[in-house]
């Protein structure tokens, strides 16, 4: 590859890697170009990106950007997966599509600031997606507070009862 066309693509990748904080690289050896092709069009429908890239050229990419903790991990024919937002769904995906390929391999990737190894992918593709867990940890936050406000309508309920029950006995008595 020219020394110029490896710059514009090294230009290209950073411009790519910068927008997102979710990588993953995965192994690809022996996979036909089909498989490939559906991989890619599954992926693109949920907004992930899956680039077969040069390791050099992309080490250089997430040397510039900061993200050398990647680099170990491209060893070998690599894949790189990126964006999607949630990297609980790319998790997932990437899982997914490596269980239905045997030679689809998760390495390692980079998710919101951390390397993390191909186990913790696999321990992230079981978590539920990010709008389920924070609807998780809202309920819990609001636990306490629908406690505390049961507990004081009940009592006020309680207080209007035995009013009640004043203004019925004062109402029979004078009768």
């Amino acid at each position: 590859m020219a020394n110029e066309l490896k710059e514009i693509v090294v230009k290209e990748l950073i411009s790519s890697y910068r927008k997102t904080d979710n990588f993953m690289v995965v192994g690809y050896q022996g996979i036909k170009a089909l498989e490939f092709d559906q991989i890619r069009k599954d992926l693109r429908k949920k907004k992930i990106c899956f680039d077969i890239v040069k390791n050099s050229l992309a080490t250089i990419a997430f040397t510039e950007i900061g993200v050398t903790g990647l680099v170990p991990f491209l060893k070998g024919p690599s894949g790189i997966t990126s964006g999607g937002g949630d990297p609980v769904i790319m998790a997932k995906e990437i899982m997914e599509w490596s269980k239905k390929i045997s030679s689809l391999s998760v390495r390692g990737g980079f998710v919101d600031g951390a390397v993390v190894s191909a186990e913790d992918i696999n321990v992230l593709a079981k978590l539920p997606p990010m709008p389920v867990l924070r609807v998780r940890i809202i309920t819990v936050i609001n636990a306490p507070i629908v406690g505390v406000v049961s507990a004081f309508n009940a009592v006020l309920r309680n207080l209007v009862t035995v009013f009640q029950a004043v203004k019925d006995k004062k109402e029979k008595d004078s009768v």
